[in-house]
């Protein structure tokens, strides 16, 4: 062992010890015949070991590895963590003071080149508490879309601060950060209070310099963007909905990867081949990119010099031939420097146009090819960019939205990673073998994927794309799947380091992880399963620890000793052991499993006497409710501690965002409090074809004990859209496919649903809900089933129709809790959408309007229709103001649903029509 064991009860200033586990690898025997470099031994997955190193490591972020192997590790709220796999411990080893909103707090960790010598470490970061001529703190809460009433534009600049790289000298004696070294390099200017686009990751090019990725800093949901480039310059609203203002301006750091050269001193000067030159007026000379909408995961070759990075896109699931292209993420390589476009150009060089926001009719198309003008009113830097160049590689929702169908379907997260280099004189036994040597890896975080990239030059195209260690190989071997790799980054051993983000947004995810993925050759090593009775509570703390769901994966035997204290002692015993903690600390009780080749395993979990974790609950909303875009939802959470015996409200800390495609979540509103009105988004600003639903989350952290530290818990609450598309199913079974149709609703529909075939959404909650809407084609019997689909239906729908068609049923006995919704039918049906009422109503005279107007789209009728159905139920229950709030959203969306002039003009004419009788009879000015 490199370090000595750890003491028995773990000092506090040590941090905070969390659970872990890992595989300590045994040299790998040699395969004669097999040159390491050859195809077929590199795309064997049997010869791949991916290895857990820690668990439930908070919200994750980013990752460094140090040369021992031990791993450096963030977490949004400030922490530094170090895991220490030959100990199988995680330590909170530094907490640094951020403002932590949306997607702001700790970003990156970075090892300098020369860490060896001079150990130096990066951290990119929000600072809670900011410098002249910034304010001090921030206002809590998020910054609104438009300004209050009385207010003007010196309004926004109480939502002004900056993000900052600093960098810190690391001390072997305490393994942790000196924070008294802080040097700070440079900060970038950014709006805060809004979601999102922070970007914050930090490489080093093959000369030294300095690489940091920014975000625009401009949010998802732009009022009027509508999964387009956000370019909201309408007067009175915020400024940080016009991406331009960043990503499109040479005299702003956001949106870019800046290039420097750090001095000893922590300053920097401004090496040669950047965008512009220094002294150019109007423009920073730290620009190597600009035109970058949240380029998260950025590296550098250190061979070729070629930078890399993946960038996320807009929403929009289909084009508009009004306003621009669809969305697409991108993966980018070059050795020069460019302007990637955004958000003038996106994807394979398509532009928007100047979008009028306040008219909504289109302006001038962007000339991505050509003479690229910034005319935003916020823009401070040059007018004329330097053109746009197209990515490598870009995708989409769907194999046919790009050329590349190797990328398959799902949402898109693309995280950029390192090209690998192999090094012969590397001694570690696990190294990836040469076959790889030159790839450049990327993990994709949406669709749970590892691709790796061949390329002829660094600046060429790329000509090979391969899936790597699929979860298929991962789930047939018994080892951890890829859950939304955040971080990939190869060790100094050669194996690929992988930070798991895990299922949940914004939170602590209890399924997120530290990995190691080795090359290994025959025997595996055991997959350890450790379970606790209790991980928290008051002295005399009886704990009954269970070991024996860990396996093996070639069947080995396996024998176990357990140090139950931390203390390096390991005692042989049982699969099962029990201990009674006397003393109030924090203690890493940790199970050594061996099998009977020698190979050993760790896992440990924190134990934490002296203090009882909270338990926190959202009473409302309830877990899969429904909501439509636009209502105002009562929240409230209810908070017991065994030892606080008031509970600080303030201390509650609550957001609401909206979810798209169960990958990730925009926040849009946080606050403090055990209770609070959200307004959910009346526009969801994603675009029609997306899945979209409301997300709640809320966290308590309690006193702490004496000597125990605080803890926290949270809990989440998903609102779903009352409308569900068909295709957006969280489950389907296999056989199932959803294909592209412009009649449907969201533009694509599932196909042919048969008997034996099923889809699934969950969680779901009927509270309120009457009854059901299906719009279907075909022939068959389309039943709801709660839970599985073995149960007995709860609502049925006949649809015989070769066309779309709607059937409707009430809902006599709703199922009760949150649970599944299992859909099945008996024959052949084409489902578009679900829609959950809270009564089935008539059309009114403005639908009526719609459906006899012309040339309208079938995808705006069923849009907008259910818009108006949904207004006519409100004023029919008497609820006038609900019945305004949907009829005024129908009204801004019209020109842009509604193509041709005539039919806008004629729905148009209803609507206001039916705006005015309402507003005449209730007296609303």
């Amino acid at each position: 062992m490199r370090n000595a064991a750890p003491p028995r009860l773990v000092a506090l200033a040590t941090g905070l010890l969390v659970a872990a586990s890992l595989t300590i690898a045994l040299p790998a025997a040699a395969h004669p015949g097999h040159d390491h470099g050859d195809e077929i031994s590199a795309t064997t997955w049997a010869n791949y070991e991916r290895v857990t190193l820690s668990r439930d490591v908070g919200e994750p972020i980013d990752l460094a590895v140090l040369p021992d192997s031990r791993v450096l590790h963030t977490t949004r709220n400030g922490q530094v963590r170090l895991t220490d796999p030959a100990q199988g411990t995680t330590s909170i080893v530094n907490t640094i003071d951020v403002y932590a909103n949306s997607e702001d707090g700790l970003q990156t960790v970075t090892l300098d080149p020369d860490f060896a010598t001079n150990k130096w470490v990066y951290l990119y970061y929000a600072p809670r508490v900011m410098v002249a001529p910034y304010p001090t703190t921030t206002a809590t809460g998020s910054a609104p879309n438009t300004l209050p009433a009385g207010a003007d534009a010196s309004y926004w600049e109480q939502w002004k601060g900056y993000n900052q790289l600093s960098r810190f000298t690391w001390n072997d004696a305490t393994n942790s950060l000196d924070l008294s070294t802080q040097q700070d390099i440079i900060r970038v200017e950014v709006q805060r209070g809004q979601c999102c686009h922070v970007a914050g990751d930090v490489a080093f090019d093959k000369d030294g310099n300095l690489l940091l990725a920014t975000g625009d800093n401009t949010p998802a949901g732009t009022p009027g963007a509508n999964g387009m480039a956000p370019m909201n310059d309408r007067v009175g609203y915020n400024p940080g909905l016009d991406s331009r203002r960043g990503a499109g301006n040479s005299n702003d750091l956001r949106g870019k990867i800046l290039r420097i050269d750090v001095q000893d001193d922590g300053s920097y000067t401004i090496p040669s081949g950047n965008l512009f030159a220094p002294g150019t007026a109007g423009a920073r000379a730290e620009i190597f990119a600009m035109g970058l909408r949240n380029p998260f995961r950025i590296d550098a070759d250190p061979v070729t010099g070629a930078i890399t990075w993946g960038d996320y896109g807009p929403d929009a699931g289909t084009a508009n031939p009004e306003r621009g292209p669809m969305g697409y993420v991108e993966w980018q390589s070059t050795t020069v420097p460019i302007n990637g476009g955004w958000p003038f150009c996106h994807g394979p060089n398509a532009n928007y146009n100047d979008w009028d926001y306040e008219l909504l009719v289109p302006g001038a198309w962007y000339d991505c090819n050509g003479t690229l003008v910034n005319n935003s009113p916020y823009n401070t830097g040059l007018s004329t960019l330097p053109s746009a160049t197209a990515p490598q590689l870009y995708y989409g929702d769907q194999p046919t939205h790009q050329p590349w169908p190797e990328f398959g379907s799902g949402g898109q997260g693309p995280m950029g990673g390192p090209t690998y280099r192999y090094d012969e004189e590397n001694p570690a036994t696990t190294k990836f073998p040469a076959y790889w040597d030159g790839k450049a890896f990327m993990a994709e975080f949406s669709r749970d994927r590892i691709f790796a990239f061949t390329q002829d030059t660094a600046d060429g195209p790329v000509t090979r794309i391969q899936d790597f260690l699929p979860n298929a190989a991962l789930t047939a071997a018994g080892m951890p799947i890829w859950d939304n790799p955040i971080d990939i980054e190869f060790g100094p051993d050669g194996s690929l380091y992988v930070l798991d983000y895990g299922d949940g947004f914004f939170r602590p995810n209890p399924d997120s992880g530290l990995y190691r993925v080795d090359y290994v050759e025959g025997t595996k090593g055991p997959r350890v399963d450790l379970q606790a009775s209790v991980t928290s509570g008051q002295a005399p703390l009886a704990v009954e620890f269970d070991a024996s769901g860990s396996k093996h994966p070639d069947g080995l035997a396996l024998s176990f000793a357990w140090d139950v204290e931390g203390d390096g002692t390991f005692t042989p015993g049982p699969a099962t052991t029990s201990h009674t903690y006397t003393e109030e600390g924090q203690y890493a009780a940790r199970v050594q499993v061996t099998d009977s080749s020698g190979r050993v395993s760790l896992a440990s979990v924190t134990i934490t006497v002296g203090n009882t974790a909270p338990v926190i609950e959202i009473v409302t909303p309830v877990d899969g409710s429904f909501v439509d875009w636009g209502d105002r939802v009562q929240f409230e959470v209810k908070v017991t501690d065994a030892e606080d015996e008031v509970i600080d409200c303030s201390r509650v800390l609550w957001s609401y965002g909206l979810g798209h495609d169960n990958t990730h979540t925009h926040p849009l509103f946080t606050g403090s409090g055990c209770t609070a009105v959200v307004e959910t988004s009346l526009e969801a600003g994603h675009g029609e074809t997306e899945n979209i639903y409301g997300q709640i989350g809320a966290s308590y952290t309690d006193l702490g004990g004496a000597v125990a530290p605080e803890l926290t818990s949270d809990d989440v609450a998903l609102l779903n859209p009352r409308e569900l598309q068909a295709e957006h199913a969280d489950a389907r079974s296999d056989g199932t496919t959803v294909v592209d149709d412009e009649s449907a609703a969201g533009f694509r529909k599932l196909t042919d649903l048969g008997p034996g075939e099923w889809l699934a959404y969950e969680p779901v909650e009927f509270g309120g809900i009457t009854g059901v809407e299906l719009r279907a084609a075909g022939e068959g019997e389309v039943s709801l089933h709660w839970g599985d689909a073995g149960a007995e239906p709860f609502a049925t729908f006949a649809v015989d129709s070769a066309d779309w068609s709607l059937a409707s049923t009430p809902l006599i006995e709703v199922p009760e809790g949150t649970g599944r919704v299992v859909v099945t039918s008996t024959g052949g049906v084409d489902l578009d959408r679900f829609l959950f009422t809270t009564s089935i109503a008539d059309v009114d005279a403005a639908l009526t309007a719609l459906r006899q107007s012309g040339d309208v789209t079938n995808g705006a009728l069923v849009s907008l229709g259910m818009r108006l159905d949904r207004a006519a139920a409100a004023y029919a229950a008497g609820d006038t103001a609900k019945a305004l709030t949907e009829l005024r959203f129908v009204r801004t969306q019209i020109p842009e649903r509604v193509e041709n002039l005539d039919a806008r003009a004629v729905l148009l004419r209803a609507v206001e029509a039916v705006i005015a009788d309402i507003e005449q009879a209730i007296a609303v000015p």
